[in-house]
């Protein structure tokens, strides 16, 4: 916002799209489901879950138990891991829990397009647990539906 509306409430409010907000049929207009990327039986699977857009992509990639993969993709990336523990890489990785102000976690990476392009490792350490992540990419991905 503009330093002279940053206390306008009513032009903070004028951002929003209200129509689409309280849309009723708000799921059927809007909502794509998870599409298969790619996966190897019981070793991984990689979904689309946010695609569509000019603005941004997503996938879930979820790697099962004891399970080492090397994955690549044709653009760099950020990722979040939601869930479990292992290595991107030769980093120690986890999901945070009860992460604190200030203190440090081990879930966040960025993959730059040339590691990605090679393949990234990832081994889950788990023999229980899947780990999971958000692979983040911008508009320009190729392979985005």
């Amino acid at each position: 916002m503009p330093e002279e509306e940053q206390d306008n409430l009513d032009a903070v409010m004028d951002l929003m799209d209200w129509d689409k907000n309280v849309d009723p049929h708000y799921c059927e207009h809007y909502f794509c489901p998870p599409l298969q990327a790619s996966a190897e039986e019981n070793v991984y699977e990689e979904k689309w879950i946010v695609y569509g857009n000019p603005y941004i992509g997503a996938k879930e990639l979820t790697v099962f138990p004891g399970k080492r993969i090397t994955i690549k993709d044709t653009g760099a990336y950020g990722c979040v891991l939601t869930q479990g523990h292992g290595m991107i890489e030769g980093y120690e990785c986890e999901a945070a829990g009860m992460l604190r102000f200030g203190q440090r976690s081990a879930d966040e990476f960025f993959v730059g397009a040339e590691a990605a392009h090679k393949g990234v490792t990832i081994v889950n350490r788990s023999s229980c647990e899947p780990l999971v992540m958000l692979k983040h990419f911008g508009p320009n991905h190729p392979e985005m539906p």
